[in-house]
């Protein structure tokens, strides 16, 4: 089946997403070198514990945006359900988020998606 364009727009959505927790964890990085050379060490842990969490969820966010960016591209069932994951996680982030992230939600829930997944497929 052709992929709808709503898909291909949502996928594109998420490869654009990726892209600021990218260059989030790279800044994290460079924060956690900085750390270790200017910060002495017993006072070393809180500060680079701190960032290790950020550089963590950035990543994961990062991989996240990426790989169900992938599965949209690709038709994989399972990545519709994680962009809708990950639109619910970006209802809080109101207002432009949320907007967004129901609009995501509200397509993906249609039959048109759902066809264009596998689902429902007509007999």
């Amino acid at each position: 089946m052709k992929r709808p364009d709503a898909v291909s727009l949502i996928a594109i959505y998420h490869f654009v997403m990726s892209v600021p927790f990218l260059i989030g964890s790279f800044a994290l990085l460079f924060a956690m070198l900085s750390v270790l050379i200017s910060v002495k060490p017993p006072d070393v842990f809180w500060p680079l514990f701190g960032i290790g969490i950020g550089l963590f969820f950035c990543l994961l966010f990062a991989l996240a945006f990426l790989l169900v960016g992938i599965g949209l591209w690709r038709l994989w069932p399972w990545a519709r359900w994680g962009a809708i994951v990950l639109a619910v996680l970006s209802l809080p982030a109101f207002p432009v988020w949320t907007a967004i992230g129901g609009l995501i939600i509200w397509y993906l829930l249609q039959d048109e998606a759902k066809q264009a997944f596998g689902w429902d497929r007509p007999a």
